[in-house]
């Protein structure tokens, strides 16, 4: 399975790779969730670890005869796929489209593309879809669990968001990656919530569904379901996303946008995620990293919580406006014009929102465009909003932000100053922060330091590769160093900058990161990355002579205790090298 190469040391071309490794040791029903169970109490095809057969062969050995053993060395990947309801899956009757218990699995049973049929299904419901080998090598097994009752997504409250979040931590542990299939109406709020609660995810999420049933001939419920398949079955993107028509979009950015056409939604505010065409194009820069390891999937579920959207238009009446925000009301997405510009000559409609947030109640402004941001303040009438409390919604869809609203509301323990600060935080990649100087070149930006990793491990002369790394690499890793950016540095790392390499002055990110007192760096650099700490620079000082320099005595004890000892220089060299002479070296 691909995975995003800033976390993996993988290039970004489509080569598929990285592929899904094996499972460690076999699972005892007691660890299977009752989904898992109740699979292999049925005898299909059982819970097969990956790459393991030895409890499949346990399985199998009571299945009946004439079913065709499945043994397989390929590279797969299981799949949950949960069917919320939704015109994908609806089947013609009398009265028209109308949802109907197992009619969407006895359609994807008697496609080719999703079940491969030399391997037959017992149970209707229950038996493991296995797909056909992919040109990559990789087979999918995936089953589907439908609810009862499948809803209209006209009917999903915040509770059936709640179920979807906690089936997929249910069952976490026993699939590779999920598939959310949905009715169009609501999905974008749907995506947008899973996307706050479903903390620390590490695994591909997917939602889709169809403007037309799949049972029709001309229908996009195939290639979307087809299309959200692929990707989870080849590529690793661990966020909440919503894919149709080809693209596959933040979950947060999504927007449905059109009612009549198979191009159902948009992200005007930010790219796909993933392009499929003939080639199968992932943005790696565009997607977020996954936890680490060592942080498991977590649920903030929802809870009540009195919020609402409140548009602007020409003439609105105060009351209206009061009204919105009387008690027991917590929060109001407010939709203004433009860039987030309200009147400003009406006093009274300006009293009524400075009295609402002085109760507590919090008011974001996002703009009724279908694209841009506000940047609250650039006009008077924006500013205006300012001045009575009102907070930035920056680039933020309607449906993220009055999602993410009832997501922060819900941390009860949270003060409403917080809760103000984190909806102008970007806390699942839902909205842009604004910067100053937008235009001036840094290598601060992130973006840039990875295209230059990247383009640097697809260059297609090996040598020239080689060359600008030794150039590049130090001087981008060191700069990472002095910024405190741990999470960049790991990256970098994994990117393949050697952790020993020099800048012109002969300093590594050890002595970097020892002069600008950064800690954590300092001990991810020796104890993970292997950092040598008796390099000298071109003074002759070592990292510890570094930290004594500065009377960073934790960091020098620290080095001590790994072996690293004064340069006998060290103490004629800093007569003639101040501390602030080397840091004004990295730039």
């Amino acid at each position: 399975m691909y995975k995003n190469p800033s976390t993996e040391g993988q290039s970004s071309t489509n080569t598929l790779s990285n592929l899904h490794g094996s499972s460690s040791k076999l699972i005892d029903d007691a660890e299977m969730s009752p989904l898992i169970q109740n699979l292999k109490t049925k005898r299909n095809l059982g819970y097969i670890p990956r790459n393991e057969s030895t409890l499949f062969e346990e399985v199998y050995s009571e299945q009946p005869s004439e079913a065709t053993p499945y043994t397989s060395t390929l590279n797969e990947v299981k799949i949950l796929i949960i069917y919320t309801g939704g015109t994908i899956g609806m089947k013609k009757s009398d009265t028209g489209y109308i949802p109907v218990k197992g009619f969407l699995a006895e359609q994807v049973g008697q496609l080719s593309q999703f079940h491969d049929p030399q391997f037959p299904r017992k149970d209707l419901l229950n038996d493991w879809f296995v797909t056909p080998v992919s040109p990559q090598g990789v087979r999918a097994r995936f089953i589907i669990k439908e609810y009862d009752p499948l809803m209209d997504s006209s009917n999903m409250s915040f509770q059936d968001w709640c179920k979807i979040a906690t089936d997929i931590e249910e069952h976490y542990a026993d699939f590779d990656a999920f598939i959310v299939l949905h009715g169009t109406d609501t999905m974008a709020y749907t995506t947008s919530a899973l996307s706050f609660m479903l903390q620390n995810l590490g695994k591909t999420v997917i939602f889709t569904g169809s403007q037309i049933p799949i049972s029709r001939a001309r229908n996009d419920g195939f290639d979307n379901l087809l299309g959200a398949l692929t990707i989870a079955m080849h590529y690793e993107i661990p966020e909440v996303t919503l894919y149709f028509d080809d693209v596959l979009l933040r979950g947060n950015r999504a927007s449905k946008v059109d009612c009549t056409s198979l191009h159902a939604f948009s992200s005007n505010n930010y790219p796909p995620l993933v392009e499929v065409g003939i080639d199968i194009n992932v943005n790696w820069n565009l997607i977020r990293r996954p936890p680490a390891s060592d942080k498991k999937l977590h649920v903030k579920k929802i809870r009540p919580v009195n919020v609402g959207t409140c548009v602007l238009y020409p003439g609105i009446p105060d009351s209206i406006i009061e009204n919105y925000l009387k008690e027991p009301t917590q929060g109001v997405i407010l939709q203004t014009y433009g860039t987030g510009n309200a009147p400003d000559n009406r006093p009274n409609f300006l009293r009524i929102l400075k009295e609402a947030n002085d109760r507590g109640v919090i008011i974001v402004n996002c703009t009724q465009c279908a694209k841009g941001r506000v940047t609250q303040g650039e006009y008077q009438t924006g500013f205006k909003l300012t001045q009575c409390g009102v907070v930035s919604g920056s680039d933020m869809t309607t449906e993220a932000a009055l999602c993410k609203l009832m997501y922060l509301l819900s941390h009860e323990e949270m003060p409403i100053k917080e809760v103000k600060r984190m909806m102008q935080a970007n806390l699942r990649g839902e909205l842009t922060i604004a910067t100053k100087d937008k235009n001036k070149f840094s290598l601060r930006e992130k973006q840039f330091v990875h295209a230059v990793a990247r383009t640097l491990l697809g260059y297609p002369s090996q040598e020239e590769v080689t060359s600008i790394q030794h150039a590049l690499y130090p001087t981008l890793l060191c700069h990472m160093c002095a910024q405190g950016d741990l999470d960049e540095v790991k990256a970098l790392i994994r990117e393949g900058c050697d952790v020993n390499s020099k800048t012109f002055d002969q300093r590594t990110a050890l002595h970097v990161a020892v002069c600008e007192n950064h800690f954590e760096i300092v001990k991810y650099l020796i104890e993970e990355a292997g950092a040598s700490v008796d390099i000298k620079d071109r003074w002759g000082l070592t990292p510890y002579d570094e930290a004594k320099s500065f009377g960073f005595e934790n960091i020098a004890i620290y080095l001590q205790q790994h072996n690293a000892v004064a340069s006998p220089l060290s103490e004629m060299t800093n007569m003639h090298i101040s501390p602030k002479f080397r840091r004004a070296q990295l730039g």
